[in-house]
């Protein structure tokens, strides 16, 4: 699976988002986390 990182400055949070679907996303207070999250919804 391939995505990309976004940072939101204001909440602190990272977000990863497939790059072939964007609707499919995880967020988190780590990259680590958020990858772990998308990983799971896409599971």
């Amino acid at each position: 699976m391939k995505y990309r990182i976004l940072l939101d400055m204001k909440d602190q949070l990272f977000t990863a988002v497939d790059v072939k679907d964007s609707n499919r996303y995880g967020n988190g207070t780590t990259i680590e986390e958020a990858i772990t999250n998308l990983k799971n919804k896409a599971a």
